[in-house]
């Protein structure tokens, strides 16, 4: 085991596991071990763990046994997991400098110990909580200290009591907590029946493509300032060459509305019979760090679209009225 130092009144940088069983050495006595080291002397010698040379026994080093102390943990997350395939939006995606962290408890009101940290360190450390049950009030704020969301975003949090160990509570701030419009790329991979345009039965020719966000179909076009995939609007009503995206090269959409979407796909053949169709559930993240999203569009004959036409032509032809009545004269 490693020996610690720590001066008078600071924490400790590095603590280590100490035995729950240790025994408490009263300060200014010797300690057990070669060298006669004396606890309290801020000096680390033979067996102590640490020496930080004062009386405070609520600290990390007590009696020169290093104490590691219930640790609570809050984290944060933005529009996590808010559609398949998206993970998180990041803290430039949204614009967030720091974030504020408030507990408080239903009697005894706010903690002292509020937090205010970078939003890139994802997280706050509380060290022996008082038992109970807190509520933790998150707000991310912009360099000018304002806050991002309409209203803090909550959590319940149960104070670890347990010597020695750690347990994380997770926020994740919704899509719908903010505060400001926001704008992202949307970036994505068509498929059909899970293969590519050529690939596909029948091959796919052309492709039609619907952005919706928020309720409102998009003004936007697609792939602006590509010089490999067509520019098309993504209002529906532009049919081009279906595209044969990579996932090193998909296709994007940039300063797209920031939210959940759908995306309705069509593709047709090369005489303009639509044989794939669907529309999806989506989300666009804030910012140009966004995930590639892929969308295989089924076949409308594999999803069973022309059902209801085969249906009744089959019923009819075998349950139908016209061959009862002419099996039924002869036999009167």
């Amino acid at each position: 085991m490693r020996a610690l130092t720590r001066s008078r009144g600071a924490r400790l940088a590095v603590v280590v596991a100490a035995g729950a069983g240790a025994t408490a050495l009263a300060l200014g006595v010797p300690s057990c071990g070669g060298g006669d080291p004396v606890c309290g002397d801020g000096v680390v010698e033979g067996t102590e763990q640490c020496d930080d040379g004062d009386d405070d026994e609520t600290d990390e080093c007590r009696a020169c046994v290093a104490f590691i102390p219930p640790r609570t943990v809050v984290k944060w997350e933005f529009n996590a997991m808010a559609a398949p395939g998206f993970t998180a939006d990041g803290c430039i995606d949204v614009g967030a400098s720091r974030v504020r962290i408030e507990l408080s408890r239903p009697q005894a009101g706010p903690v002292p110990d509020a937090q205010e940290v970078g939003c890139a360190m994802r997280q706050v450390t509380y060290s022996e909580l008082a038992a109970g049950t807190y509520t933790a009030a998150l707000t991310p704020l912009d360099s000018d200290g304002q806050s991002l969301v309409t209203a803090p975003v909550s959590a319940e949090v149960a104070a670890n009591t347990a010597y020695n160990t750690v347990t994380e509570t997770l926020i994740v701030v919704p899509p719908t907590a903010w505060a400001r419009p926001m704008t992202g790329t949307f970036f994505y991979l068509l498929r059909w029946g899970g293969v590519d345009c050529a690939a596909a039965a029948p091959p796919v020719a052309t492709q039609t493509v619907t952005l919706t966000v928020n309720g409102t179909v998009v003004a936007q076009q697609a792939n602006v300032g590509s010089t490999v995939y067509p520019v098309y609007r993504l209002d529906g009503s532009q049919p081009v060459t279906c595209v044969l995206s990579t996932p090193s090269l998909a296709e994007a959409a940039r300063m797209v509305p920031f939210g959940h979407a759908t995306l309705a796909v069509s593709g047709r053949d090369s005489g303009g019979t639509e044989w794939f169709r669907h529309t999806f559930e989506t989300f666009v993240g804030a910012g140009v760090s966004n995930p590639i999203l892929t969308f295989d569009v089924p076949s409308i004959i594999d999803a069973g679209v022309d059902a209801p036409t085969d249906a009744p032509t089959d019923a009819a032809i075998d349950g139908g009225v016209e061959d009862a009545a002419v099996d039924a004269a002869p036999d009167a």
